[in-house]
């Protein structure tokens, strides 16, 4: 089972933290002079700059920031980070200049913290060669060829359920995605303990990494608090599985037919055999991705659902017409376009990835503003995703606003749940895929509800997860 600490816990005990760690050390915050043309945000404090309201509520404050302009100035301890609050200022930066910007600043390397320099943090030169090597993986055939998997991991995560039971939705899901992940792109035995340990420790893993973003000292992290105790401690298990599935595939000599086998493989062409830092790299990469994203969006949209009785009767009767009860199939799943709105609905309001980070390799401009060659800059998908001037009444769960014919250019640029440009996640396609299957599959015979008068809460950690609450079985009748 995944255990965490509740919101309240985690943000207590991150504050008081930074407090004592950062008052001591820290020079006045000066950095670069404010860049011609960028207003800085308010309520910079001495010493911690905005890195207290980015702690205490950052989705609240990230979205306060819509009406100060396109690129708002902050500042992280010392550090100068520019937000860029606009969709299309934010698709020059992801996509249209991304030769100016490349992965880096403090969420990205933070995020080489865990997983290196897999094809998800890795520079711009070694994507270009990362990429093609993992891409084949998530092509439509094989993906349409893992669906009886999925569909195989939804039965066992779904065998124990029985109607009356509360349920940990967000566990259920962790076990459900590392189960998924481990039998498709890291199918060695060793890789489903690495996929079960990645689900158990990463939300210890992501609350340590957001300390580590927002208190970018070193020593800081050092210090024997609990919290880095913790930490480590989950790190340490981490690590020593994704070593085991190292050894049993370099041990096999054999190609298991799966990502994991490509990856280990000699580079077409050059001969030259990744490391087993290399290998680590990127199985830490498909691990994080592959568990956490999936999972946090399911665990999501039935959270959601649980609030939406209206929207939930829609889904049942939209499953009921296509399945008649059976199990959903890979063929299935485009005759599902309401199922797929919801999910769409759900990343628009809780998108894992709530914020991106990159650096600019050159002075570039952005709205109208130049920045620096080396400058910081972020962008937050929730921010946008939630611009009421794009979508009306950007806080209600309405998933008909993904109707075709509703669709605007505006939605389309601001949806950045997948990011944007060369590094746009390829997993989508393999995400949604599994996604729509295991809704579609419970839904066809499970209603999942809340007993709790409160609805669930965004935890913004590293990734933006639930936080733990647990909804009542009940089996659906009369089908």
């Amino acid at each position: 089972m995944v255990t965490s600490q509740t919101e309240s816990e985690s943000t207590s005990e991150s504050t008081s933290e930074i407090k004592s760690a950062i008052q001591p050390a820290v020079e006045p915050a000066g950095g670069p002079g404010v860049t011609s043309g960028v207003r800085s945000a308010a309520g910079a404090l001495p010493l911690l700059g905005h890195a207290h309201p980015l702690l205490r509520d950052p989705l609240a404050f990230l979205r306060s920031q819509g009406g100060e302009g396109p690129v708002v100035r902050l500042l992280i301890g010392r550090r100068e980070t520019f937000l860029v609050t606009g969709a299309e200022a934010a698709l020059q930066v992801l996509a249209s200049e991304q030769r100016c910007f490349d992965k880096g600043g403090p969420f990205m390397e933070t995020a080489r913290l865990l997983v290196g320099n897999g094809v998800i943090t890795c520079n711009a030169d070694e994507h270009r060669i990362q990429r093609p090597m993992m891409q084949p993986a998530f092509h439509r055939g094989r993906v349409a060829g893992y669906a009886p998997v999925m569909s195989g991991c939804v039965r066992e995560t779904t065998a124990l359920w029985r109607p009356g039971r509360a349920v940990a939705v967000r566990d259920e899901m962790y076990r459900l995605s590392a189960a998924v992940v481990s039998r498709t792109l890291v199918s060695a035995p060793a890789g489903r303990q690495a996929a079960e340990t990645m689900a158990a420790t990463l939300p210890v893993l992501l609350q340590g990494m957001l300390r580590r973003m927002l208190v970018p000292l070193p020593w800081a992290h050092r210090v024997p608090t609990q919290a880095n105790r913790r930490f480590s401690r989950a790190r340490s298990r981490l690590d020593a599985a994704v070593d085991d599935v190292i050894a049993q595939y370099r041990g096999a000599g054999r190609d298991r037919g799966d990502l994991l086998s490509t990856i280990m493989a000699a580079e077409e062409g050059s001969g030259r055999v990744p490391d087993d830092a290399e290998v680590r790299d990127q199985v830490m990469s498909v691990l994080s991705a592959g568990v956490e994203t999936t999972a946090s969006l399911l665990a999501w949209t039935f959270h959601v659902l649980a609030r939406h009785p209206a929207v939930e009767e829609r889904l049942w009767a939209e499953l009921d017409a296509r399945l008649s009860g059976r199990e959903p199939s890979f063929d299935d799943l485009p005759h599902l376009p309401f199922t797929k709105r919801i999910l769409t609905e759900v990343l628009r309001l809780y998108p894992p990835a709530w914020m991106l980070s990159r650096v600019a390799v050159k002075r570039a401009r952005v709205a109208g503003a130049v920045l620096p060659a080396g400058a910081d800059v972020i962008v937050s998908p929730y921010a946008l995703q939630r611009d009421p001037g794009v979508f009306p009444r950007p806080d209600a769960f309405e998933p008909d606003r993904w109707l075709p014919e509703r669709v605007t250019p505006g939605q389309r640029q601001s949806f950045l749940a997948f990011g944007a440009g060369r590094r746009r996640c390829m997993g989508e396609f393999f995400g949604m895929t599994e996604a729509m299957l295991a809704l579609a599959a419970i839904g066809s015979r499970w209603r999942l509800r809340s007993l709790d008068p409160e609805p669930v809460r965004p935890v913004p950690r590293f990734l933006l997860m639930p936080s733990a609450q647990s909804l009542v079985l009940e089996e659906r009748t009369g089908r």
